[in-house]
């Protein structure tokens, strides 16, 4: 069971819940998608996850004429997809159950993201929202279900989605450094890394590359650190500040040596004034943007009408009704 699971899970991350109307051109992170579409909102979100968990399921269940399992199996995903529903986490306070999870480090507190989460037999799924529209999905394989070793699931990674580029580093700040194959095309990006030792296994990190461009700018940094710094960094950073002035080249390299993420494409350093002020400025700019898109909707109403009075027939107003 578990080896099908991997092989449905790399085959698609929509586990056959492509779109008929997928563009032939559409590169394989696309495709993959399927039915995933970067900014949904989290009950569409919601709704592909559950129809993912059935599929799982399904796919199992067709295997086995054993009453007794089938029923089993129907059991476990309706309750794995109960679960989808009360799942969601807002990241607010500072600190959660999660900081200790898998997926420590893919989001950051009080910035207006949440999260939904769909577990199934040897994978768990993680859908993370910006301002309540969908920019990210983590996939967590364990080894049992991926293969014993990262060659072997680069394998079957490049066996769907082609030679990928691999990278050595940090693939989230702060997580520590590890190995993955990257691919992007014009709207996502997909990491497929090796994560032992922070997930117990292998990840498929699907993001959209605009929100990923933007983070540095959205998410919040801490007062007076940099971004992309661990707490080791801070510490690095805090000693070479005392070190006397005249010491050798080593020492002097050391004191300079600033670390960061493989991702982290802005350094900024900023005192809590600037932070609260920066914090209420994009709070005013997501209002403006909600409220930019209603009046769009609202214009697009206001056309639907007037192409229908287009049509009515000024010598004869009720002609076709």
């Amino acid at each position: 069971m578990m080896r099908s699971v991997v092989s449905m899970m790399v085959v698609g991350l929509g586990l056959g819940l492509v779109s008929s109307h997928a563009a032939a051109q559409a590169s394989p992170i696309a495709t993959s998608m399927g039915d995933l579409r970067w900014g949904q909102s989290e009950r569409d979100a919601s709704g592909f996850a559950q129809r993912e968990i059935a599929a799982t399921y399904n796919a199992e269940i067709a295997k086995t004429k054993d009453a007794g399992k089938q029923a089993k199996l129907k059991a476990e995903a309706k309750r794995a997809q109960a679960e989808v529903e009360k799942s969601r986490v807002e990241f607010e306070g500072g600190k959660s159950r999660w900081d200790n999870s898998p997926i420590a480090g893919e989001y950051t507190y009080d910035n207006g993201e949440s999260m939904l989460v769909a577990k199934g037999p040897g994978t768990d799924s993680y859908y993370f929202f910006l301002n309540g529209k969908l920019w990210k999905v983590v996939k967590v394989l364990d080894k049992q279900t991926a293969g014993a070793d990262f060659k072997k699931f680069s394998k079957l990674v490049e066996d769907k989605f082609g030679k990928g580029r691999v990278k050595k580093g940090e693939v989230t700040p702060g997580q520590g450094n590890t190995q993955w194959l990257e691919y992007l095309d014009r709207n996502s990006r997909l990491r497929a890394a090796d994560a032992s030792d922070k997930r117990g296994g292998y990840a498929m990190i699907f993001e959209e590359m605009a929100t990923v461009r933007e983070l540095a700018s959205t998410r919040p940094k801490a007062p007076s650190r940099l971004a992309g710094q661990s707490d080791d960094d801070s510490s690095d950073t805090k000693s070479a500040a005392k070190a006397p002035a005249a010491k050798d080249d080593t020492q002097i390299a050391k004191a300079e040596k600033a670390k960061r993420s493989v991702f982290a494409n802005e350094r900024r350093e900023e005192s809590e004034a600037d932070y609260q002020s920066r914090k209420q400025k994009q709070a005013v700019e997501a209002r403006e943007r909600q409220q930019r898109a209603h009046e769009r909707k609202e214009d697009a109403k206001k056309g639907e009408v007037l192409k229908q009075l287009d049509n009515i027939n000024d010598s004869d107003p009720l002609g076709g009704l």
